[in-house]
């Protein structure tokens, strides 16, 4: 006995070691393949760019007073706790002169065409002044286009002329921050520390939504960055307890409603909780974290190996006599070929091009790992001797027919075949990333609740990646735009921003000086001529404000980088290392021909998970056809090893083939598809499909193909192991994740059907194809 114990005081280190690593993992990018260059764009459009990062206060007032007075108040009160928020970024007009709009206009004029700054030069030297002046007080007055009305009415000198079309672009990029109607608003909002740990992230969120003032005629809402990483962290932790707790009372009052049985009920508890010790402890050693996919382990662990439970006391109930080796003997060969079985098909899910489906696999695979050396360790010993005696001439058997058997198989083949008919065809693949996303999420109902108020609810945003070397960048930027202008124009896209203004030109910047320290040096003339034309202080407010921005960023020192000017924080939402971040919006029906547009360009992507999504699409179709043909090899080898017998492979394959196809027909009937996630349930239920028949199998050999007495015994062990598997996949249809849910939901139903022909039809099967059988339609003899 001592030296049975032996191992679980070597073991009892690195399980505490292996808890000590074990981490939640909130980051959805982290489920995904790292190699994938639009996981990789969606990383950069995170990391490499500020805002990130930030948190998105979505404000919605009954008039635009009060969502204007309300934004003002919350910015105040924010931009006052320096030790919370580093910055808050709110609706402003490019043409304002206010602080970060006219530092943009003051990097991007400097950064522009020399020729387009050497010609405003010129229209404001000697004479030309105040013809440009009464040029600009003649739109204000009679021009029928409000738009060059009020540009000239802030802007008389037209010192945003050198921008032309990008000044647009600079509108709608940055401080499109409010709806047509101002009813609507949006604060970014920037943490002062790290918030990337989910916990953190909440409190942080509790705090700063402490500070927003109260109005019964504003309505707030938050997304961004570190709500979703509260907001996903939280489920992760309500998940897992969830789905666990879940699963361990409903196998618990199944095992009571099929056994009744207090004291089994009890030990099998403990032994379940006792793998899931175990099970994370490895976990935390090898993986070491847990995120929102590889969570669903702990159900699908838990009504897998309590079965293995069950089959002993099955075994200790048929033979009252035997011994605690003797009962390992017994059952242990087929719970063995099962645990194999099913730790292979899991493990197959390390070859996923899904880091979290990865993670998934070896989880559950070491869970049942773990279950089967605890239960045949501890169970024989609690189980022998004590376990009431089966009373076989009480239980009634299934009579059947060997023509029964074959019209009731034809007419499910029949039926089958004709609701998939019906249905124009097997189930389609979905190949939207929705799958992988939250399916009750605040932070994105709050997303999508912002787009649709900014007036883009008919339409998807996405972020477009420009990529290249400094010296190139530039010029990438530029054909980027000349690329969009055209998807524009062919009514691919509805608009675009594409900030190339904004790029670092140096060249531009040399050449640029001369004309930048006139306008510095001419200003105190510039606005006199102003005042004489008439026009107001006011009016002067961004051309004064552009020429501090060039003061405090002396000329001197160009060319200059963006991380040198007064605005840095605000370039850095657009220009990353080696980057440009731009965006594209297009009808839902159109993404697909604005990723072609935009990819004319070598050196532009179109980002964003509506991309992201046909990508992964053929990465796990390719990964399922690749895993398929050593699984099946792996457990047609494992097969032959355990039954020694053509006809029980045979078997095993027709019943495996009938389940997943009743599966197919009843997606098809009901109108499910696959998607991303959920056809991964393929390989499982191959597993663990497999594994219910390889104990009816066995059972029938070692019966002499007695059906009545297998469907009495292992039958009645292996429908509760079948209902405990559902339970466990069952659960995992109230997770927070959309495709784990679907992933629950496909295994869930597929179990059932597998169940039903192992039960109802393999022992049939085996007892026609084999043998004439013993008790097909008699009386099960008395064991």
């Amino acid at each position: 006995m001592r030296r049975s114990w032996l191992p679980a005081l070597v073991l009892l280190p690195l399980v505490a070691w292996g808890w000590s690593r074990l981490r939640l993992e909130t980051d959805i990018l982290a489920t995904l393949p790292p190699d994938l260059a639009e996981v990789q764009a969606l990383r950069q459009l995170r990391d490499g760019f500020s805002g990130g990062t930030d948190l998105v206060i979505a404000i919605e007032g009954d008039d635009a007073d009060a969502a204007e007075a309300f934004a003002s108040d919350a910015a105040s009160a924010l931009e006052a706790r320096h030790d919370l928020v580093k910055e808050v970024q709110r609706a402003e007009s490019i043409t304002s002169g206010e602080g970060r709009a006219a530092g943009l206009v003051a990097w991007a004029v400097q950064n522009a065409p020399t020729v387009k700054v050497q010609a405003l030069r010129e229209s404001l030297e000697g004479d030309a002044a105040r013809n440009k002046l009464a040029t600009s007080l003649g739109r204000v007055s009679e021009s029928l286009d409000l738009v060059a009305s009020q540009r000239a009415a802030y802007d008389p000198f037209g010192l945003l002329e050198p921008l032309g079309e990008s000044l647009d672009a600079l509108e709608g990029g940055m401080f499109g921050l409010v709806s047509e109607d101002g009813a609507f608003r949006v604060l970014m909002v920037t943490p002062a520390a790290d918030v990337t740990n989910y916990r953190a992230a909440a409190a942080w969120l509790a705090e700063v939504q402490n500070l927003l003032p109260t109005m019964q005629s504003v309505r707030v809402r938050f997304t961004g960055e570190p709500a979703f990483q509260a907001e996903i962290g939280a489920g992760i932790e309500r998940d897992m307890s969830g789905t666990v707790g879940f699963t361990e009372v409903l196998i618990a009052l199944l095992f009571w409603l099929m056994f009744k049985r207090l004291k089994p009920m009890i030990w099998i508890q403990g032994l379940l909780i006792l793998t899931m010790l175990l099970t994370l402890g490895f976990g935390g050693l090898i993986v070491g974290k847990l995120s929102i996919m590889s969570l669903a382990f702990a159900a699908i662990v838990l009504g897998i190996v309590v079965d293995y439970a069950v089959l002993i006391i099955q075994e200790a109930r048929q033979h009252p006599g035997a011994d605690a080796a003797s009962l390992r003997s017994q059952a242990g060969p087929g719970i063995t070929a099962g645990a194999l079985t099913t730790a292979t098909v899991f493990l197959s899910l390390l070859f996923s091009g899904l880091p979290g489906m990865a993670e998934l696999g070896l989880l559950v695979a070491l869970g049942v790992i773990c279950g089967h050396g605890i239960m045949l360790w501890l169970a024989p010993k609690l189980a022998a001797g004590r376990q009431q005696v089966i009373a076989l001439h009480s239980v009634k058997p299934v009579s059947a027919q060997a023509h029964q058997v074959i019209a009731g198989s034809t007419l499910l083949l029949v039926g089958g075949a004709a609701i998939v008919f019906w249905q124009k065809g097997l189930p389609q693949f979905d190949s939207r990333a929705e799958a992988l996303r939250p399916s009750k999420s605040e932070a994105m109902d709050a997303l999508n609740w912002m787009q649709q108020r900014l007036g883009r609810d008919d339409e998807v945003s996405l972020p477009v990646l420009v990529r290249a070397g400094r010296q190139h960048l530039r010029q990438a930027a530029v054909q980027t735009e000349v690329a969009m202008k055209k998807a524009a124009a062919d009514g691919i896209i509805t608009r675009f921003v594409m900030p190339s203004q904004l790029v670092t030109d140096p060249a531009a910047q040399a050449a640029n000086k001369v004309h930048l320290e006139w306008m510095v040096a001419e200003t105190p003339r510039l606005e006199s001529a102003a005042t004489e034309a008439g026009f107001t202080p006011a009016a002067m407010g961004l051309w004064k404000a552009v020429i501090a921005a060039w003061r405090q960023s002396p000329v001197e020192d160009w060319p200059a980088e963006p991380t040198d000017s007064p605005v840095a924080s605000t370039l850095s939402r657009f220009l990353g290392p080696e980057a440009v971040l731009g965006s594209v919006s297009c009808g839902t029906g159109s993404v697909e021909q604005a990723k072609q547009a935009i990819s004319s360009v070598s050196a532009a992507k179109l980002a964003g998970w509506e991309v992201l999504g046909s990508a992964l699409s053929d990465l796990v179709r390719t990964d399922l056809q690749r895993q398929m043909l050593p699984i099946l090899a792996v457990l047609a080898v494992t097969l032959l090893i355990t039954f020694r017998s053509g006809w029980d492979l045979l078997l095993s394959l027709i019943m495996l083939i009938a389940g997943l196809g009743a599966l197919a027909a009843t997606m098809s009937f009901l109108g499910w598809t696959w998607n991303l996630a959920s056809l991964a349930a393929i390989p499982l239920l191959l597993g663990t499909g497999l594994d219910y028949g390889i104990h009816i199998l066995l059972a029938m050999k070692r019966t002499g193909n007695d059906v009545a007495l297998v469907q009495a015994t292992t039958g009645r062990a292996v429908l509760f192991s079948g209902l405990t598997t559902v339970i466990g996949f069952g659960s995992l249809c109230f997770t927070s994740n959309r495709g784990i849910a679907s992933l629950g939901l496909a295994c869930c139903v597929g179990t059932l059907w597998i169940l039903f022909f192992v039960i109802v039809f393999l022992p049939y099967w085996r007892a026609w194809l084999v043998g004439s059988g013993k008790q097909i339609s008699g009386n099960p003899r008395n064991g």
